[in-house]
């Protein structure tokens, strides 16, 4: 069990580029084919194959100029993300890569999407926070657990309560300000990415 959990260690440290906390948002201008144009809205986009995660799908800057810049996403970006039902003046989650000694926060994920979900629900709290509920494949009930960690268009959340279809999540009032969440409605399609620890687990108790 030590050295399973020795290199489980050192493949959690070794993975950990994005600290999982949305920085920016933009919109989309246009969608022609493949390629996603948006607007430029940090100088933190400043060159040509730097990888930024978008909605928490990593994609590389493909071309930029003053204002705009854009990716190409392959078919299969669009068939595995919520891409496909993106349209222009859409609104995206934006997180660049860590540097040295920045602090990581956020949960163990691997920025790469498990798959889509669907807002069931929507309604706020008197104390201002914001309840979504979502509605995934059941195949993914055994990786969510009420309390535990869920990463949703690239925000890492708490579950709250946990149902055989899916779960719901509170956000704060500065979540919803600063990411997209907060302006999600019923029936739109969000990107989930589960707990890795949740994965990891799971594989080691079915074999």
């Amino acid at each position: 069990m030590c050295f399973r959990y020795t290199n489980f260690v050192y493949l959690y440290v070794g993975i950990r580029m994005f600290t999982w906390l949305v920085t920016h948002l933009t919109r989309i201008i246009s969608i022609d084919i493949w390629v996603v144009v948006l607007e430029r809205v940090t100088d933190k986009i400043s060159t040509v194959w730097q990888s930024i995660a978008h909605d928490w799908a990593c994609m590389t800057v493909s071309d930029l100029d003053e204002d705009t810049y854009s990716f190409f996403a392959m078919e299969e970006s669009f068939a595995k993300t919520n891409f496909a039902t993106k349209q222009k003046w859409s609104f995206m989650n934006l997180e660049f890569p860590v540097s040295a000694g920045q602090p990581l926060d956020g949960h163990i994920v691997s920025w790469h999407i498990d798959t889509i979900g669907v807002v069931d629900w929507v309604d706020f709290g008197e104390d201002g926070s914001l309840r979504l509920q979502l509605r995934y494949s059941n195949t993914y009930d055994i990786l969510v657990v009420p309390k535990w960690s869920i990463c949703l268009n690239g925000v890492s959340l708490t579950v709250v309560d946990v149902m055989p279809w899916g779960c719901s999540v509170r956000l704060i009032p500065l979540t919803q300000e600063s990411t997209n969440l907060g302006v999600l409605w019923v029936w739109d399609v969000i990107n989930i990415e589960f707990d890795m620890m949740a994965k990891y687990a799971t594989k080691w108790w079915r074999n």
